[in-house]
């Protein structure tokens, strides 16, 4: 019984391994009492200070460390990896499970056929991260519980497992030169890891609408560029490698069967960027692997942490939202309606503010500013030179201030200003009256300081460095 709580309790079984040492010392010296038995005893506690202690203290945080894997999950990874940079760039991802089926394609001349067909033929491959709350992580429709009121949505979750996937997804905007396409992923909840949410209510928040918009060259048919939206910046990827723009290129786009960007979302507060060749240990654990369904069969996403790779979402369109775009709009948790409080656009003929809904709904309204959660026409990144809106609803100027490409700006068709407005693009652009907004600091520090993984590797390595450092120190230090 002793020797096992000795195991039990390491710090003990470490400080009798460490005694090995001085008690075959005392023995030899026969010091059972006085200064030799003090002697021995401050040995001992110098070996354990130099040896045990830090072995505890290593072993300590191994067993935290591989708790929380199993316990919590994965945790959100920061990383900005990019093929570009790592000599990947050349080799492209091999992700598992069934290719997307391929929608027939019908005349251009049927327009909304024909928009719906562009919709379906790029719909990205989602690499989707798990953490502790997986149901939490799935992307589904706002209104998969029957109604379009997002307040509601974390307490009924529950009853509607297991999830059948979904993506918001339209031909946004097409202008003389560009398709443009936006496919957002809605989630119940953002959420964090528990110590993090007991210190912080800053870190999670009802719902959760992260993105991405893919500009496709409107006569090779051709994805050109990708913006994604992670953590309140816009991440820029072009085919070309290169930015003459605001924004630097983030990586590769890597894309399936040649038409569906590959796209990496995290776990818990699910931003979205572009799956890199780097990414690949990604897949081994807590990921769920989801495609369009097409006209195949609909494979409902496990609520669990299970490797999956044979998922499937469905494709809805944004159009509920614009519906109510323009309210009702509820206030402190409360009213009617998808979304909360209201951007200011302009103002219309009639004299009458041009407003729109600024957040989705949400009963923890106390949670202010950037961290509630926002339609993809409330997207702001404050290090740009664009101004709220302006992103979704005019997508042209956007891409081409970032990236510095010369674009067409002659709006055919925008689907939001139709439906929101009922009146054409430049009949809208006329009415808006938007400043751009500038956030201080550097955009990517507050990203590199929670950025890479830190593995025992990381660990390993440090701990040499700093030995050196020690060594090199010491061997000065005694001429």
């Amino acid at each position: 019984m002793r020797q096992a709580l000795r195991i039990v309790f390491f710090p003990w079984l470490i400080w009798d391994l460490v005694a090995a040492g001085p008690g075959w010392l005392r023995a030899r010296l026969g010091a059972e009492r006085g200064a030799k038995r003090h002697l021995v005893l401050a040995l001992h506690t110098l070996l354990y200070a130099c040896i045990g202690f830090p072995a505890t203290v290593l072993l300590t945080g191994e067993i935290l460390i591989s708790a929380n894997e199993q316990l919590i999950g994965e945790q959100a990874d920061y990383r900005l990896q990019s093929d570009l940079t790592s000599g990947e760039a050349q080799r492209a991802p091999a992700l598992p499970g069934p290719t997307t089926p391929e929608p027939a394609q019908p005349a251009r001349e049927d327009s909304e056929a024909w928009r719906r067909h562009l919709v379906e033929r790029f719909a990205p491959v989602l690499v989707q991260k798990l953490a502790h709350h997986p149901e939490w992580d799935i992307p589904i429709r706002l209104d998969f519980d029957g109604n379009l009121d997002p307040r509601d949505n974390v307490e009924r979750e529950p009853a509607h497992r297991p999830h059948r996937a979904a993506l918001h997804g339209e031909l946004t905007a097409e202008t003389a030169d560009s398709y443009y396409l936006t496919y957002s992923l809605y989630h119940a909840k953002d959420y964090d890891h528990p110590l993090r949410e007991w210190f912080t209510d800053w870190t999670y928040h009802d719902s959760d609408n992260e993105g991405l918009m893919l500009r496709v060259d409107r006569e090779r048919l051709e994805v050109v560029q990708v913006e994604t939206w992670f953590h309140n910046r816009f991440l820029l990827y072009d085919v070309a490698g290169t930015s003459q723009g605001t924004e630097p290129i983030h990586g590769r786009i890597h894309l399936e069967n040649g038409t569906r960007p590959i796209v990496y979302s995290q776990p818990q507060g699910h931003g979205v960027r572009l799956f890199q060749t780097l990414d690949e240990d990604a897949l081994t654990r807590d990921v769920k692997i989801l495609r369009w369904q097409g006209d195949g069969p609909r494979v409902a996403v496990r609520a669990d942490r299970s490797v999956q790779v044979d998922a499937t979402y469905e494709l809805v369109s944004f159009d509920a939202w614009y519906a109510q775009a323009r309210g009702p709009l509820g206030s402190e948790g409360r009213g009617v309606g998808i979304f909360e409080d209201a951007i200011l656009l302009g103002t219309a003929p009639d004299g009458q503010p041009l407003e729109i809904g600024r957040f989705i709904a949400g009963r923890d309204y106390s949670k202010m500013g950037w961290s509630r959660p926002k339609p993809p026409w409330a997207w702001d990144d404050g290090w740009d030179q664009i101004p709220v809106f302006v992103w979704h609803f005019f997508p042209s100027y956007a891409f081409a201030s970032h990236s510095g490409r010369a674009l067409s700006h002659e709006y055919r068709h925008s689907r939001p200003v139709e439906k929101t407005f009922g009146i054409a693009p430049a009949a809208l652009l006329q009415q808006l009256r938007l400043e751009v907004t500038h956030r201080d600091g550097d955009k990517w520090e507050s990203l590199a300081d929670r950025g890479d993984t830190i593995t025992r590797q990381t660990y390993w390595q440090a701990f040499e460095l700093q030995f050196k450092v020690y060594l090199n120190y010491l061997w000065h230090a005694l001429g």
